[in-house]
């Protein structure tokens, strides 16, 4: 009795030690980032470290209370120490500014200080929420509904809202200078898949119906603007359809719905003439049939085979980083089901919807390199320019020379065949590389790089090999906002038209308009919370979470989170901006479903 005493008291103590050594690290994440600002928003980061300590001390008060606690499994225990340690990474990563310019002496103790505290405050809110979670319900397995009751109901509530805001502020439409090319190309028939021709070409199906009704251009285009919104809106209800035939409460339906109603970038997008907004709605459809083949949703299964097909052609096709990221998705998907296989030992009907959904990615992935080249080039229409998605080698090589004068006269004299050095140099924006783009567009000769693409890459590596600090913060700084919740960039949305070809924007409720503006100024820099809204990297991390809480659960619905993750993933070799957020809206059309697979599911659940 006397030894059970001493080990509980020694269990005690170490409680207490590990209890002091969190607070301290908590303490010290929050007051990092109430320092000055650098590059960086200490918004994103107190709030989480404020949460943190939150998460501490009901943790502490549940543990108390309970007085046992459930020891993690080796296999929890080690998900945990790894997300975690991505999270300490990522925090170390994007805030490099902050602690670049210290001596060494204390630069390093800074670093690692920071990384601990990062991982301490990720576990403390991690372990919070996965005992809440545990305990909230979202979903009922005898859920008795009318699905197309539901679609139908979730789709006019969001089209009737968003054409009304259409029609009474914005008419025809957002139109910005990307669109007013595609505009262009309709109406003058020369066409080039710089934009995506396809999306081009159903621009110009509505464009010229609208001609033919209206003989006006603005009306035109409002023809085909019209059809934007309820193709989103249909992808929309679509997904929270999906939802409720799953068993999704109703309660939490509707708040999914009331997102995507009111939240100012699913309003603006809806009428924005982006590729971006049907291209958000492209990837919720695709993610949703996803989920219903997977999780056998709907009497017709075919139907979901057929929807996913065609929403992979769409994914494919209609953004220049679409083909990459689904063949990177095929290619994990690939892997997960040959391991699935290997365990079970034999091909079973879980299999099964494996090998359709890959056959029907194959069918995707070759049609649409059939449409995007052969096809295109038979009729003679132009891809991208190659210059277009070399943005982090470009940004990295020029920061590199702007920073060290070491060039070899080798490197110098490849350099001078793409651009003027000079030219790089003056026009070098660590966050866009539009200029830097431009100067080899306009004032180069990228066609060098696409005819010696063995001499370009060894200049990249051997600049990049003998300064990779300066490489890696290159990299950082034009891509963190996709994966840095502190990191934004001004354009948010498009406002206004564009006025050539005869376009003007037409209010015709100005007590609307003002009414919807200053609504919409409330999610903008005035509002350091609500501008979290717009928050690609914020967007990201909360995915990343659900990830890790499905893996922590042994259930593998982190699956779903999939297709907009390898979107991500090409924006983090391939990006114009270091934080744009139409690049990254199909995270915010994919949200809801995502998050309901994540939480809405308790027993284990295999492939």
């Amino acid at each position: 009795m006397q030894g059970a005493g001493k080990l509980s008291l020694s269990i005690s103590k170490k409680s207490r030690i590990k209890s002091l050594i969190s607070i301290v690290m908590i303490l010290f994440f929050l007051c990092f980032f109430g320092l000055k600002e650098i590059d960086s928003s200490k918004t994103t980061y107190l709030m989480t470290g404020a949460f943190a300590l939150m998460s501490f001390l009901m943790n502490r008060i549940r543990i108390d209370k309970d007085k046992l606690r459930k020891e993690n499994t080796r296999y929890q225990k080690i998900v945990l120490a790894v997300s975690a340690s991505l999270f300490g990474l990522i925090v170390i990563l994007a805030n490099y500014a902050m602690y670049i310019e210290l001596p060494m002496k204390f630069r390093i103790p800074v670093i690692i200080l920071l990384f601990l505290a990062s991982g301490t405050v990720f576990l403390h809110i991690f372990l919070f929420c996965n005992s809440y979670l545990n305990t909230v319900t979202i979903r009922r397995e005898d859920a008795s509904v009318k699905p197309i009751r539901w679609f139908f109901i979730c789709f006019a509530a969001l089209s009737a809202f968003y054409l009304l805001v259409f029609f009474l502020c914005s008419f025809p439409g957002q139109i910005c200078s990307d669109s007013l090319n595609q505009i262009k190309q309709v109406i003058r028939g020369e066409y080039s898949n710089h934009h995506p021709v396809y999306q081009t070409w159903i621009i110009g199906l509505f464009f010229k119906i609208g001609m033919s009704l209206f003989n006006d251009v603005n009306k035109a285009v409002a023809v085909y603007t019209v059809f934007q919104i309820l193709f989103i809106a249909s992808s929309f209800a679509f997904s929270l359809m999906t939802m409720i035939q799953a068993g999704c409460r109703k309660s939490f339906v509707t708040v999914c719905l009331l997102w995507y109603m009111f939240t100012p970038a699913h309003l603006i997008f809806s009428f924005t003439l982006w590729k971006d907004s049907m291209y958000g709605a492209i990837i919720c459809f695709f993610t949703v049939a996803f989920f219903r083949i997977l999780k056998k949703i709907g009497k017709y299964p075919v139907f979901n085979y057929i929807l996913f097909a065609v929403s992979a052609v769409g994914f494919c096709l209609i953004r220049s980083n679409g083909l990459p990221a689904f063949i990177l998705f095929m290619v994990i998907f690939a892997v997960i089901t040959v391991i699935a296989i290997k365990r079970g030992g034999h091909i079973i009907d879980a299999h099964l919807k494996n090998i359709f959904i890959l056959s029907g990615c194959l069918f995707a992935l070759g049609l649409s390199i059939l449409l995007k080249f052969p096809v295109l080039k038979s009729m003679n229409i132009p891809q991208a320019d190659t210059v277009e998605m070399l943005s982090i080698p470009v940004q990295q090589v020029t920061r590199i020379a702007i920073e060290k004068d070491d060039l070899t006269p080798t490197e110098i004299y490849v350099l001078e065949q793409i651009a003027p050095i000079d030219e790089l140099k003056e026009r070098y924006n660590p966050k866009v590389y539009d200029y830097a783009r431009d100067v080899i567009r306009y004032n180069g000769h990228q066609e060098y790089i696409a005819e010696h693409p063995d001499i370009c890459f060894n200049l990249w590596l051997s600049m990049v090999t003998r300064h990779p600090f300066i490489a890696a913060e290159a990299w950082v700084d034009q891509t963190s906002g996709y994966w840095n919740a502190g990191s934004y960039y001004w354009m948010k949305w498009w406002n206004g038209v564009c006025e050539e070809e005869g376009l003007h924007l037409i209010v015709y409720n100005q007590t609307a308009d003002d009414l919807f503006h200053s609504y919409v100024k409330q999610f903008t820099e005035d509002n350091s919370v609500l501008i979290l809204s717009y928050n690609v990297g914020l967007h990201v991390w909360i995915i990343g979470f659900l990830c890790a809480y499905c893996l922590f659960q042994r259930r593998k619905d982190c699956i779903y989170a999939l297709p907009v993750l390898c979107l991500v993933a090409t924006l983090l070799i391939a990006t114009l901006m270091h934080d744009e957020f139409r690049f990254g809206y199909p995270v915010y059309t994919c949200l809801p479903i995502i998050v309901f697979a994540a939480f809405g599911y308790k027993k284990l659940s295999t492939f």
